[in-house]
């Protein structure tokens, strides 16, 4: 017998506190990524050219507290099963495809979809460019390879056909969505990432001590460089004065902290939309992709009228639309009041053509995976799916790859 597909609200919410919890996650989201420097994209290159793991076991440790929190509420029944596997998306040969384009568009424009609409809210120009080739790399996408795509879905080439708990991993595993198998299957996922987040991060602070220094920290310099200082002590007093600095954005978080901070604020999307069809972070490459629509309106154009992707997509006025406007007031917030907001051009102007041309591969990528790494990778381990598990690997063989392009060509 099939598991329900049916949705049902677990909490007497109302309809405008859920879009309120939204737009206050999204400023969140945008708030902590600015503050944190929080980058997919940096933590992976960083693995290939400086060698430290500090900020991909902060990844890691995201991921796995994200399968593995959530896992456990449903498996004790704070929330329904099927509010976790209802939007698992299909898998297929696009995630792996897909992820792997995304990762080398980004890690040559310079950043992902969070932290390019962090940055852009930051005053970086060259993420303003990738934004906007984002949205053509959509609509390239919508007119030449969706139609194909979508023929590949349908006649399940390469890929399944149902979605739902079909991706769900306690059913794949146990053949079941009972609380048991959620809970094992949460704690066989999450487990073994948060394991490995902390391995890379000891490492990396073992071969900090190997070098005679300790951990770096790091802080807002002028205009918003974050650049690297060495712990004076690891006493109280010292905590407490560094705690005292990041709440008055005299510093940056740290990377445990804003990889903290951003579970939460997923787990707050999670319960709060429990029922409404819409309890992840399922933001920013849909919306980024979405926003040329909207621009073109007001010009007579519109392309919902003229291609598929675009009529099926989501209405304008939606939870997800909500959450990217607060991510950027979010950033934009907290830019402004650090001191760190500045319109930054780069010195060499080609590097606006490459966060152009970046862009576009971004906007192709994601949306052959259906997803980019908040949306979908992030997100699908808290959905204890396996979409996630495909495209984590994808991505960063498109980021080793976009490091060697730029070592030999840029």
């Amino acid at each position: 017998m099939a598991p329900p597909m049916i949705l049902e609200p677990p909490f007497l919410d109302s309809l405008e506190l859920v879009y309120l919890m939204f737009a206050l996650s999204g400023f969140i989201l945008g708030w902590v990524a600015q503050r944190g420097n929080y980058c997919f994209v940096n933590a992976m290159t960083s693995v290939f050219t400086t060698k430290t793991y500090d900020r991909f076991g902060g990844l890691m440790l995201l991921f796995g507290l994200s399968a593995l929190v959530p896992g456990l509420l449903v498996a004790v029944g704070v929330v329904p099963s099927v509010d976790q596997y209802y939007f698992n998306y299909f898998g297929g040969w696009y995630i792996v495809v897909g992820a792997f384009i995304f990762g080398f568009g980004a890690a040559i424009a310079g950043g992902c979809n969070l932290s390019m609409l962090y940055r852009a809210a930051s005053g970086y120009v060259q993420n303003w460019l990738e934004l906007f080739g984002m949205m053509v790399g959509t609509y390239i996408f919508a007119t030449l390879v969706w139609p194909f795509q979508l023929s590949t879905m349908q006649a399940g080439l390469l890929s399944t056909k149902a979605g739902g708990y079909v991706e769900y991993l306690p059913y794949d595993l146990f053949h079941s969505v009972s609380g048991a198998s959620v809970g094992a299957t949460a704690v066989l996922l999450g487990v073994p990432f948060i394991l490995f987040g902390v391995y890379l991060q000891r490492r990396t602070q073992a071969r900090f001590r190997a070098m005679g220094s300790v951990e770096p920290v790091r802080a807002a310099g002028a205009g918003g460089v974050v650049v690297s200082r060495e712990r004076e002590s690891t006493g109280h007093g010292s905590a407490v004065k560094r705690a005292w600095r990041v709440l008055t954005l005299k510093e940056a978080m740290g990377t445990n902290l804003a990889t903290v901070v951003l579970f939460l604020d997923l787990l707050l999307v999670f319960i709060v939309g429990a029922g409404y069809t819409f309890n992840y972070l399922v933001i920013t490459s849909s919306d980024g992709g979405r926003f040329l629509e909207y621009i073109l309106m007001p010009f007579g154009v519109n392309l919902a009228l003229t291609t598929s992707w675009y009529n099926s997509s989501l209405p304008i006025v939606d939870t997800s639309v909500l959450m990217v406007i607060m991510l950027i007031v979010g950033a934009f917030s907290a830019s402004y009041l650090s001191g760190d907001f500045k319109i930054r051009i780069p010195r060499e102007r080609r590097r606006l053509a490459i966060g152009f041309g970046g862009g576009i591969l971004v906007g192709l990528g994601v949306r052959i995976a259906l997803g980019c790494n908040v949306g979908l990778m992030w997100t699908n381990f808290a959905q204890l799916g396996y979409d996630g598990l495909l495209f984590l690997p994808s991505m960063l063989a498109g980021v080793a790859l976009a490091v060697k392009v730029q070592e030999h060509l840029l």
